[in-house]
């Protein structure tokens, strides 16, 4: 989520809280913050641009390949990535060495990428 990413001052300043109770400054990103999503995916670009197959899309990561091995060694490359970087996966939300997929409107598997029937 984005509330792993910390913040600088300045925008730990810009996203502070204020209620009843007092002030509250935001050492992380908010979600609601409108440039958040945008931060978010750059974050993981970067993090990931380097493992071949991997395809990050916010909070959702795609890993492509060609044998169920190639895959186990992409997924590692991908771990120690997030681990280095001291970001957490929902185990529950993870799906794992699947044939195919439906992601974001479209069907994918060993074919290819194919429109998703409405």
């Amino acid at each position: 989520t984005y509330q792993q990413f910390p913040v600088d001052n300045e925008t730990a300043e810009a996203q502070t809280i204020v209620t009843h109770r007092g002030a509250f400054r935001c050492k992380r990103l908010q979600f609601g913050v409108s440039v958040a999503p945008g931060i978010f995916q750059s974050i993981m670009e970067r993090l990931l641009y380097n493992i071949k197959g991997v395809i990050p899309y916010f909070n959702d990561i795609l890993i492509a390949a060609d044998t169920p091995q190639e895959h186990h060694d992409r997924l590692e490359k991908v771990l120690q990535c997030f681990r280095e970087a001291g970001l957490k996966l929902n185990k529950k939300k993870c799906i794992f060495a699947k044939n195919q997929i439906d992601f974001l409107g479209y069907h994918i598997d060993k074919r290819g990428i194919h429109p998703m029937e409405s």
